[in-house]
């Protein structure tokens, strides 16, 4: 992914923020994401999350629902009112159809049943970061 060229400039490397208290979850997922290019960030609580936010540059974020303290959507929500721009997903083994409205209805993009498999996640990524790519690629400025 970091050779790849937009516009003529290289592309910078892009960074995913994992909010996950499994700690053996989230570590294969920072280690597959890590293995695909990505630089990854592993935090288990909303509270890191926060602060890991505030002074990384986050292109996407993936928020386990069920966390310690506050849920994911919570979480989501904050990130949000600090302005991060980062895409969001949410992950849990079981949601309500109320909670998926929920995520929904808090710019929550995609909803992820774990375990997932690693390609579809991959996927899922790869789609989120290429509409994002698409939206500057249209709004380039004119000489």
């Amino acid at each position: 992914m970091g050779d790849q060229q937009f516009d003529g400039m290289p592309k910078r490397m892009r960074t995913v923020l994992i909010v996950e208290d499994d700690h053996l979850f989230r570590k294969a997922l920072t280690t597959f994401l890590s293995s695909l290019g990505f630089e990854t960030y592993g935090v288990a609580t909303a509270e890191e999350a926060l602060r890991e936010a505030s002074w990384s540059n986050v292109d996407l974020v993936l928020i386990d629902y069920y966390l310690p303290g506050m849920n994911g959507i919570e979480l989501a929500r904050a990130l949000q009112e600090r302005h991060l721009r980062a895409r969001m997903f949410l992950m849990s083994g079981y949601l309500p159809e109320a909670v998926r409205q929920e995520a929904r209805a808090a710019a929550i993009e995609l909803v992820l049943c774990k375990p997932h498999d690693m390609a579809s996640l991959h996927k899922a990524l790869e789609q989120a970061l290429a509409s994002e790519e698409d939206k500057h690629a249209h709004h380039v400025p004119m000489a």
